[in-house]
Protein backbone atom coordinates (compact mmCIF):
# COMPACT_ATOMS: atom_id res chain seq x y z
CA UNK A 1 0.00 0.00 0.00
CA UNK A 2 3.17 2.12 0.68
CA UNK A 3 2.85 3.48 -3.26
CA UNK A 4 -0.90 3.79 -3.20
CA UNK A 5 -0.24 6.53 -0.33
CA UNK A 6 2.39 8.08 -2.24
CA UNK A 7 0.67 8.47 -4.82
CA UNK A 8 -2.56 9.17 -3.19
CA UNK A 9 -0.23 11.79 -1.46
CA UNK A 10 1.07 13.66 -4.63
CA UNK A 11 -2.78 13.86 -5.64
CA UNK A 12 -3.72 16.05 -2.32
CA UNK A 13 -0.60 17.99 -3.15
CA UNK A 14 -1.27 18.30 -6.96
CA UNK A 15 -4.76 17.14 -7.94
CA UNK A 16 -5.45 16.52 -11.93
CA UNK A 17 -2.01 18.30 -12.45
CA UNK A 18 0.10 15.56 -11.60
CA UNK A 19 -2.26 12.55 -13.30
CA UNK A 20 -1.55 14.85 -16.57
CA UNK A 21 1.86 15.15 -16.34
CA UNK A 22 2.30 11.61 -15.16
CA UNK A 23 0.35 10.23 -17.83
CA UNK A 24 2.42 12.44 -20.74
CA UNK A 25 5.61 11.44 -19.03
CA UNK A 26 4.70 7.69 -18.72
CA UNK A 27 4.65 8.17 -23.07
CA UNK A 28 8.24 9.66 -23.92
CA UNK A 29 10.71 7.14 -24.81
CA UNK A 30 13.03 5.49 -21.88
CA UNK A 31 11.59 7.90 -19.55
CA UNK A 32 8.01 6.42 -19.62
CA UNK A 33 10.06 2.99 -18.97
CA UNK A 34 10.50 3.68 -15.52
CA UNK A 35 6.73 5.73 -14.64
CA UNK A 36 3.98 3.06 -14.17
CA UNK A 37 1.25 5.27 -15.80
CA UNK A 38 -1.34 2.77 -15.39
CA UNK A 39 -0.95 2.57 -11.73
CA UNK A 40 -1.33 6.42 -11.43
CA UNK A 41 -4.83 5.94 -13.39
CA UNK A 42 -5.92 3.20 -11.18
CA UNK A 43 -5.01 5.41 -8.18
CA UNK A 44 -6.75 8.20 -9.73
CA UNK A 45 -10.02 6.11 -9.89
CA UNK A 46 -9.77 4.90 -6.69
CA UNK A 47 -9.49 8.45 -4.92
CA UNK A 48 -12.60 8.79 -7.25
CA UNK A 49 -14.57 6.68 -5.48
CA UNK A 50 -13.90 7.73 -2.27
CA UNK A 51 -15.08 11.09 -3.73
CA UNK A 52 -12.24 13.34 -3.71
CA UNK A 53 -11.74 13.08 -7.60
CA UNK A 54 -14.60 12.97 -10.23
CA UNK A 55 -14.50 10.30 -11.99
CA UNK A 56 -15.33 11.58 -15.75
CA UNK A 57 -12.71 14.67 -14.97
CA UNK A 58 -10.41 11.62 -13.98
CA UNK A 59 -10.85 9.81 -17.30
CA UNK A 60 -10.36 12.96 -19.08
CA UNK A 61 -7.31 14.25 -17.66
CA UNK A 62 -5.60 11.09 -18.32
CA UNK A 63 -6.81 10.90 -21.62
CA UNK A 64 -5.34 14.24 -22.27
CA UNK A 65 -2.08 13.50 -20.52
CA UNK A 66 -1.57 10.30 -22.29
CA UNK A 67 -2.67 11.38 -26.03
CA UNK A 68 -0.22 14.69 -25.39
CA UNK A 69 2.38 12.01 -24.61
CA UNK A 70 1.85 10.17 -27.56
CA UNK A 71 2.17 12.94 -30.10
CA UNK A 72 5.55 13.93 -28.28
CA UNK A 73 6.97 10.46 -28.86
CA UNK A 74 5.76 10.49 -31.89
CA UNK A 75 7.13 13.77 -33.02
CA UNK A 76 10.46 12.59 -31.45
CA UNK A 77 10.68 9.58 -33.83
CA UNK A 78 9.36 11.40 -36.89
CA UNK A 79 12.12 14.41 -36.46
CA UNK A 80 14.85 11.80 -35.25
CA UNK A 81 13.90 9.99 -38.59
CA UNK A 82 16.57 6.91 -38.43
CA UNK A 83 19.27 8.24 -36.24
CA UNK A 84 16.61 8.13 -33.47
CA UNK A 85 15.22 4.44 -34.22
CA UNK A 86 18.54 2.79 -34.21
CA UNK A 87 19.43 4.74 -30.59
CA UNK A 88 16.36 3.25 -29.81
CA UNK A 89 17.17 -0.49 -31.41
CA UNK A 90 21.03 0.27 -29.82
CA UNK A 91 19.48 1.17 -26.54
CA UNK A 92 17.43 -1.73 -26.17
CA UNK A 93 19.50 -4.89 -27.92
CA UNK A 94 17.41 -5.02 -31.12
CA UNK A 95 19.82 -6.57 -34.01
CA UNK A 96 19.52 -4.44 -37.68
CA UNK A 97 17.67 -7.62 -39.30
CA UNK A 98 15.07 -7.29 -36.33
CA UNK A 99 15.32 -4.09 -37.16
CA UNK A 100 13.77 -4.45 -40.55
CA UNK A 101 11.46 -6.82 -39.92
CA UNK A 102 10.11 -3.64 -37.79
CA UNK A 103 10.20 -1.58 -40.66
CA UNK A 104 8.12 -3.92 -42.78
CA UNK A 105 5.52 -4.43 -39.97
CA UNK A 106 5.22 -1.31 -39.42
CA UNK A 107 4.37 -0.45 -43.44
CA UNK A 108 1.23 -2.88 -43.17
CA UNK A 109 0.32 -3.50 -39.60
CA UNK A 110 1.38 0.42 -37.97
CA UNK A 111 -2.31 1.33 -37.13
CA UNK A 112 -3.09 -2.08 -35.14
CA UNK A 113 0.31 -1.58 -33.17
CA UNK A 114 0.08 1.84 -32.53
CA UNK A 115 -3.76 0.78 -30.87
CA UNK A 116 -2.90 -2.42 -29.16
CA UNK A 117 0.32 -1.02 -27.79
CA UNK A 118 -1.68 1.22 -25.38
CA UNK A 119 -1.92 -2.29 -23.36
CA UNK A 120 1.74 -3.08 -23.59
CA UNK A 121 3.34 -2.41 -20.28
CA UNK A 122 6.90 -1.01 -20.96
CA UNK A 123 7.10 -1.09 -24.85
CA UNK A 124 3.79 1.95 -25.04
CA UNK A 125 6.42 4.59 -24.93
CA UNK A 126 8.15 3.41 -27.54
CA UNK A 127 5.08 2.47 -30.21
CA UNK A 128 4.63 6.33 -31.09
CA UNK A 129 8.17 6.62 -31.81
CA UNK A 130 8.20 4.28 -34.11
CA UNK A 131 5.31 4.95 -35.65
CA UNK A 132 6.86 8.59 -36.16
CA UNK A 133 10.15 7.34 -37.03
CA UNK A 134 8.19 4.94 -39.70
CA UNK A 135 6.50 7.89 -41.18
CA UNK A 136 3.23 6.71 -40.37
CA UNK A 137 0.58 9.22 -41.97
CA UNK A 138 0.00 11.76 -38.67
CA UNK A 139 -3.84 11.46 -39.06
CA UNK A 140 -3.89 8.00 -39.10
CA UNK A 141 -1.79 8.12 -35.96
CA UNK A 142 -4.20 10.53 -33.81
CA UNK A 143 -6.65 8.56 -34.66
CA UNK A 144 -5.65 4.72 -33.34
CA UNK A 145 -3.73 6.52 -30.33
CA UNK A 146 -6.73 8.23 -29.44
CA UNK A 147 -8.63 4.83 -29.66
CA UNK A 148 -5.42 2.93 -27.49
CA UNK A 149 -5.40 5.59 -25.20
CA UNK A 150 -9.13 6.26 -24.29
CA UNK A 151 -10.19 2.66 -24.14
CA UNK A 152 -6.97 1.88 -21.72
CA UNK A 153 -7.36 4.81 -19.51
CA UNK A 154 -11.15 4.40 -19.00
CA UNK A 155 -10.27 1.18 -18.06
CA UNK A 156 -7.43 1.38 -16.21
CA UNK A 157 -9.73 4.16 -14.01
CA UNK A 158 -13.29 1.98 -13.67
CA UNK A 159 -10.42 -0.75 -12.56
CA UNK A 160 -9.77 1.86 -9.64
CA UNK A 161 -13.04 3.01 -9.18
CA UNK A 162 -14.67 -0.27 -7.98
CA UNK A 163 -11.72 -2.75 -7.35
CA UNK A 164 -8.89 -0.12 -5.74
CA UNK A 165 -10.21 -1.30 -1.99
CA UNK A 166 -8.13 -4.46 -3.05
CA UNK A 167 -5.07 -2.23 -3.85
CA UNK A 168 -2.36 -5.49 -3.12
CA UNK A 169 -4.65 -8.10 -5.84
CA UNK A 170 -5.54 -5.35 -8.09
CA UNK A 171 -1.84 -4.56 -8.68
CA UNK A 172 -0.82 -8.33 -9.17
CA UNK A 173 -4.06 -8.89 -11.48
CA UNK A 174 -2.42 -6.07 -13.59
CA UNK A 175 1.19 -6.99 -13.31
CA UNK A 176 0.38 -11.39 -14.11
CA UNK A 177 -2.71 -11.37 -15.92
CA UNK A 178 -2.02 -9.53 -19.01
CA UNK A 179 -4.18 -6.78 -20.72
CA UNK A 180 -6.78 -8.81 -22.01
CA UNK A 181 -7.85 -9.76 -18.39
CA UNK A 182 -7.34 -5.80 -17.49
CA UNK A 183 -9.51 -4.95 -20.41
CA UNK A 184 -12.41 -7.55 -19.64
CA UNK A 185 -12.61 -6.62 -15.89
CA UNK A 186 -12.61 -3.00 -16.94
CA UNK A 187 -15.91 -3.63 -19.87
CA UNK A 188 -17.60 -5.38 -17.13
CA UNK A 189 -16.68 -2.67 -14.38
CA UNK A 190 -17.95 0.09 -17.39
CA UNK A 191 -21.28 -1.79 -17.86
CA UNK A 192 -22.02 -1.51 -14.31
CA UNK A 193 -21.75 1.98 -13.56
CA UNK A 194 -23.58 2.69 -17.47
CA UNK A 195 -26.83 0.57 -15.48
CA UNK A 196 -26.03 1.93 -12.46
CA UNK A 197 -26.85 5.67 -13.88
CA UNK A 198 -29.15 4.74 -16.41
Amino acid sequence: MNILNSILNLFIAYGYFFLFFATALENIPIVGMFLPGEIVVVAAGFYAASGDFNLTIVIFVACAGAWVGTICSYALGFWGGRSFLEMLAAKFRVDGDRLRGADRYFSTHGHITVFVGRYLTGVKAIIPALAGAHRMRFAKFLVFSALGVVTWTSAAALLGYFFGANWPYLIKLIKTAGWLVFLLVAVIAGLILYRRRS
